[in-house]
Formats: C-alpha cells, sequence, structure tokens
C-alpha cells in the first residue's frame, strides 16, 4: 500500500554535524543502514491515503498559509521502549500550529496514525503524544541502546535555533513535493532535488527576503 509522510530536512551545519554523529555511531557500534542518513523531523507521521492529488493541493494550500517559522535543537534523549537515541527538538508555537493544520485538513480522508489523528485535538488517550526528534540511531538491541545513549552523553550537545525552510511531502520513502517557505512556492521532485534551486533558496533567506515568522 502506499504510504505517505510529511517531514522537515535539516540543512547546513545542523545537518552536516549529525550527519557526522549518526555516521561515527554506526561505525563505532556497527549498526548496518541499509540508507544514507537524511537528517530529518517528522511532522505528520506515515498515513495512507488514495487521493493523492487532494493531498497535494491540500499541502500547497496549508503551507502557503504558513510563514517560514523556527524551532530549537537542544541537546539528546532517547525513547526507552523503542530503543529509540535523538536529537532533542524544541518545537515553537507556530511549528506546533502548523503541523497541526496540515493534520486538520488531510484527517478527513487519510488514514492516520492514533498521534497523529488526536493529539491536535488534546485527547489524553493517545499511546504517545508527538515528540519531534531526530533520530540517532534506532532498533537497537537493548545493550547497543545503553551504549549509544551512553556516548551521547558525552559527545558535544547540539544547541541551535533553526528554520523551517522546507516541509517535504514524501511518498513511498522519495520526495514528491517540497513546498519552499522562502520562495513561496511548491516544488516538484526535480526542483526540491536541484542545489541550483537550494542555492536561491539561501540566498533569498540570507538577503530576508521572505515573510518570516509572525
Amino acid at each position: 500500500m502506499t504510504h505517505y509522510f510529511i517531514e522537515f530536512r535539516f540543512h547546513g551545519k545542523a545537518k552536516r554535524e549529525m550527519k557526522e554523529l549518526i555516521w561515527r555511531v554506526n561505525k563505532k557500534f556497527r549498526i548496518f543502514s541499509p540508507k544514507r542518513p537524511i537528517p530529518h523531523i517528522t511532522l505528520v507521521a506515515p498515513f495512507y491515503t488514495s487521493q493523492e492529488h487532494r493531498l497535494v493541493n491540500d499541502f500547497k494550500q496549508v503551507c502557503e498559509k504558513h510563514p517560514l517559522v523556527k524551532f530549537k535543537i537542544s541537546g539528546y534523549g532517547t525513547f526507552d521502549s523503542s530503543k529509540v537515541v535523538h536529537i532533542k527538538i524544541i518545537p515553537s508555537e507556530k511549528m506546533t500550529i502548523f503541523r497541526n493544520a496540515l493534520i486538520k485538513k488531510i484527517k478527513s480522508y487519510c488514514t492516520l496514525n492514533s498521534t497523529d489523528a488526536f493529539s491536535f485535538l488534546g485527547i489524553i488517550k493517545v499511546s504517545r503524544k508527538y515528540s519531534p526528534h531526530a533520530t540517532i540511531a534506532m532498533k537497537l538491541s537493548p545493550m547497543k541502546f545503553m551504549q549509544v545513549k551512553e556516548f551521547t552523553h558525552h559527545q558535544p550537545s547540539f544547541q541551535y535555533e533553526h528554520n523551517l525552510l522546507r516541509a517535504t511531502l514524501i511518498k513511498n520513502s522519495k520526495i514528491l513535493y517540497e513546498y519552499d517557505f522562502v520562495q513561496r512556492r511548491l516544488l516538484n521532485r526535480r526542483e526540491a532535488k536541484s542545489k541550483m534551486e537550494f542555492r536561491k533558496t539561501i540566498g533569498l533567506f540570507k538577503e530576508g527576503n521572505f515573510r518570516r515568522e509572525a
């Protein structure tokens, strides 16, 4: 079954340092990963729908209504029950509002997981509340989980303010579209992967020529 999710992909210094840390952890603890690391935050967890055209239009419409927002990267954390070691993300209010707007827009025709389906309504009976993070290592054995957890305690802490420059709509693990909050337009897969397009985004961002966080 075709599945989708919506994420934010890191860029710049944060991306480089996160990738370097993931590679070091994988090598040191012999963690096999079939894919190259792509540091990211999941905004809406994997979901299913048969209405892709409607999904793309709704994704674009929600993004158009929201300005570029900030959030904080702050240290390390774990999900003990699922044996995940991650980098902590502290979302701004605007980031939470944006995520909730996405969920509210698509929930009538998409099959969402329980966390996404109910968290924005403030319903308590959810197995786990939304906890934005950037994964360092996952699906670990109990021993490796403890080793990686201890290892991160001795690493320099990530402490950044970061900007959500683009939101990415993924289909079956590949980019379907990205919305660029600096250029204020929807990018197809080719444009989203284009280094030239991203240089344009960064140039406009550095010039301050974009709609800032409200």
